[in-house]
């Protein structure tokens, strides 16, 4: 399933994209038992199938499964919109967690010649930082340096707590685009990276959680980034120093991963901070990344207005 989280007439709404239809699956769950003869629809729909991305997480594979039953089902006419007919969010818009990888692609090390690190590197985000595949970047006044970075991430399915390695796919709810904007003047003033990484919409992140049935091999995922037309980044997740078992591993000997956190995974060489002729990103430009099976996250930057 390709998962999302979309707006209409301004509230949130848990989803599932087919083609080019949007598919709102607490309402079209609800339906569906209401032609079934079902007294509460709608009471039981929220509890088993919630219109709320986290909530519908903490279900874990009881919420999928149902997900994916309601789909196969008949759909009814008012639970589907037109792509148009809606704003994609960011999947998910209120993470607990947003957990950053550093020096974590083998060609990155290799450009920059930095120390490969003993262990994964790891620094976080804020929730005020996500925006999603229809929302603008914003550049803030106070640097001159705004940088792209992609990544692939993962989204937390249940609780994960001292969980091994060969477990750890169990415990990831699905992957999708990510884009660690950073100020890259700031953190070098700052010797350290929160405040410049840590900007309202400096984490852009979509358009869909796809699950891990559609993705053969989340280690071996093609991703490119462009800034307008000049191609700046590409890898593939292979070149991972600490893969994704390692990471939810290592994370959840850390703390208690919840359902809903995101983890993105780390950037590949090609970063503006350490090119010769570095491309920085300015208001007009347009931040394009295309990822294998995960879709396209496309963001323009625009000025701060105060």
């Amino acid at each position: 399933m390709r998962l999302v989280t979309f707006q209409k007439c301004n509230t949130n709404r848990l989803g599932a994209l087919v083609g080019d239809k949007v598919i709102d699956l607490n309402l079209a769950y609800a339906k569906q038992l209401c032609k079934e003869g079902d007294p509460t629809p709608q009471v039981v729909a929220d509890a088993l199938l919630p219109s709320d991305m986290k909530r519908f997480l903490t279900r874990e594979e009881r919420g999928m499964d149902l997900a994916r039953k309601v789909l196969e089902g008949t759909i009814d006419d008012k639970a589907v919109f037109e792509r148009s007919e809606v704003k994609l969010m960011a999947p998910i818009t209120d993470p607990g967690k947003i957990i950053c990888l550093s020096h974590n692609y083998v060609d990155f090390i290799e450009e920059t010649g930095v120390p490969t690190p003993a262990a994964p590197r790891i620094f976080s985000k804020y929730q005020n930082s996500v925006c999603g595949p229809e929302d603008c970047i914003i550049k803030p006044d106070a640097t001159d340096e705004l940088g792209y970075e992609v990544e692939v991430a993962f989204v937390v399915g249940k609780p994960a707590r001292y969980v091994s390695e060969e477990d750890a796919y169990d415990y990831i709810a699905g992957y999708t685009i990510f884009n660690d904007v950073s100020a890259s003047d700031i953190t070098t003033l700052d010797k350290q990276v929160l405040r410049g990484k840590t900007f309202d919409t400096f984490a852009p992140m979509g358009p869909t959680l796809v699950t891990p049935d559609e993705v053969a091999d989340p280690m071996d995922l093609n991703f490119k980034l462009w800034v307008n037309d000049k191609q700046l980044q590409s890898s593939n997740t292979k070149n991972l120093l600490y893969g994704i078992p390692k990471l939810v591993a290592f994370l959840s000997e850390v703390f208690t991963l919840e359902p809903g956190d995101v983890v993105a995974t780390g950037t590949p060489g090609g970063i503006a901070k350490f090119s010769k002729n570095p491309t920085h990103m300015f208001p007009g430009d347009v931040c394009r990344i295309e990822c294998d099976v995960l879709g396209v996250l496309e963001n323009k930057i625009v000025a701060e207005k105060r």
